[in-house]
C-alpha cells in the first residue's frame, strides 16, 4: 500500500504525468461551471537559463474563456485566465490556484499541454464555492519547438495558441 502511495505521487508531477483515464470527478464534488477558451487563448514561454542550458520556461496563460453553452440556469461568464494560475471573471469573481500543487494527466492528443487537476485558493462571490479545477480537452500549447532559445534569445517569449475546457467544482 505503501508503495502504491508513492508511485501515484510521483505519477503526479509534469514529468511523470498519470493518465487522464485516472483523473476522476472529485469525490462529493459537482460541476459548477464549464468555460471553453476562446481562440485568442495562448501559453506564453519565456526563454531562460537553467544551469549551462537555456529552455523555454513556463507557460503563464493568458486566455478568455466563456460558458455561454450553458447547459442550466447558470448565468453567462467571462472570465480572464492569467499567471498565478488565476481566473478572474467580468464581475469581479476569483479563484486562484497554486501551479506547484498540480497534478498532471496525458491529453489525448501528445501535442497539447497536460490536463490538470488543481486546488483552489481564496475563491470569492460566484467561485466563492469552486474547490477544484480541471484542465481538459487540450489542444496546443506546447513550447516552441521551432524558436531558438539560447544566450542570444534569453527573455524572448513566445505565445503559443491552445484550446481548452475548465471545469470547477463545488460542494454537492
Amino acid at each position: 500500500m505503501l508503495i502504491l502511495s508513492a508511485f501515484s505521487l510521483a505519477g503526479q508531477t509534469a514529468q511523470s504525468p498519470l493518465p487522464n483515464s485516472e483523473m476522476k470527478d472529485p469525490d462529493g464534488q459537482k460541476i459548477q461551471f464549464k468555460f471553453r477558451t476562446l481562440p485568442t487563448s495562448v501559453q506564453i514561454y519565456t526563454c531562460r537559463q537553467t544551469n549551462q542550458t537555456y529552455t523555454w520556461a513556463g507557460p503563464d496563460p493568458d486566455a478568455i474563456l466563456t460558458n455561454n453553452d450553458l447547459t442550466n440556469s447558470a448565468k453567462a461568464l467571462t472570465v480572464h485566465h492569467y499567471k498565478g494560475p488565476s481566473w478572474e471573471a467580468t464581475d469581479g469573481s476569483l479563484v486562484r490556484s497554486d501551479g506547484s500543487l498540480a497534478k498532471h494527466y496525458l491529453p489525448n492528443n501528445k501535442d497539447a499541454v497536460h490536463w490538470l487537476e488543481l486546488p483552489a485558493k481564496g475563491p470569492t462571490k460566484q467561485f466563492a464555492r469552486v474547490k477544484v479545477i480541471h484542465r481538459i480537452d487540450t489542444s496546443g500549447g506546447l513550447p516552441p519547438s521551432d524558436k531558438p532559445c539560447d544566450a542570444q534569445h534569453a527573455g524572448d517569449q513566445e505565445r503559443v495558441n491552445y484550446s481548452a475546457v475548465y471545469l470547477f467544482y463545488a460542494d454537492k
